[in-house]
């Protein structure tokens, strides 16, 4: 599955969930008082949440259903991850989501960071927000071993796409 396709497949997911998709660099209001259900993959550099990477899918649910993170393991399989071919762990995160006002993990695929998750638990109502690492995704989906060698489109690699670039 090409890294485009993983984004569609995503973005396809998550509007299935009732989610609104954002173009890449819109940033969803926090302060929404009603339903809301963001998705969207950007462009990020180096983060200080630690995970690796230069593309991110994030998704805002608010309030956070039930199964938050039921709908998360769904959304890998919809891109393919089959959940009995890896190791998936769920890490109390010391972070931010880690603090009073919620709980955070950090998700490992096969060792490496996945994803972030964080649960918070406000006075009104809980809310989600989950931040998927897309290179992870797409070099377990190509089991390829590094970023530049994914493929991006067709014959595109990721590494043609970034050449010059830190990835």
């Amino acid at each position: 599955m090409d890294f485009q396709d993983i984004i569609l497949k995503l973005d396809r997911y998550w509007a299935r969930q009732g989610c609104a998709l954002l173009p890449p660099g819109a940033a969803g209001r926090a302060d929404f008082a009603g339903p809301l259900c963001l998705a969207g993959a950007a462009r990020r550099g180096p983060a200080p949440d630690g995970l690796p990477g230069l593309y991110r899918y994030r998704v805002l649910l608010k309030p956070a259903p039930d199964g938050a993170r039921r709908a998360f393991l769904d959304s890998l399989r919809a891109v393919g991850i089959d959940r009995s071919e890896h190791d998936l762990r769920w890490l109390p995160s010391d972070g931010p989501g880690g603090t009073a006002e919620g709980a955070g993990w950090n998700v490992l695929l096969d060792g490496q960071p996945l994803a972030g998750f964080v649960y918070k638990a406000a006075a009104a109502r809980a809310s989600a927000e989950i931040v998927v690492v897309l290179e992870r995704l797409a070099l377990v989906s190509q089991r390829k071993r590094s970023a530049a060698e994914l493929s991006w489109a067709g014959r595109l690699t990721y590494g043609e796409l970034h050449s010059g670039e830190a990835a």
